[in-house]
């Protein structure tokens, strides 16, 4: 898929995970609320967005930055996220 990287997210609150395609040209927020939306959906709203959900990588523990580009942040093809 051009402009798209694959992307495992972990959700702890609900112990699920979630396999996603996202774009490489969006920022990190804004892929961040699409997640929160499926989540939502997906898990019956057993997940509920707070306002507060933080992205991280499941490898070093960093936060990923809101305001960043995907293409340009710590997120590569592969890359395992939590969403917490």
């Amino acid at each position: 898929m051009q402009g798209k990287i694959y992307v495992i997210v972990t959700i702890p609150m609900i112990e699920q995970e979630f396999d996603m395609y996202i774009p490489t040209a969006k920022k990190v927020g804004a892929i961040k609320n699409l997640m929160i939306q499926i989540v939502e959906e997906q898990s019956d709203f057993n997940f509920v967005d707070d306002g507060c959900k933080r992205l991280y990588d499941k490898i070093t523990g960093d936060e990923i930055n809101d305001n960043e580009f995907v293409k340009f942040s710590k997120i590569k093809n592969g890359s395992r996220l939590i969403l917490y």
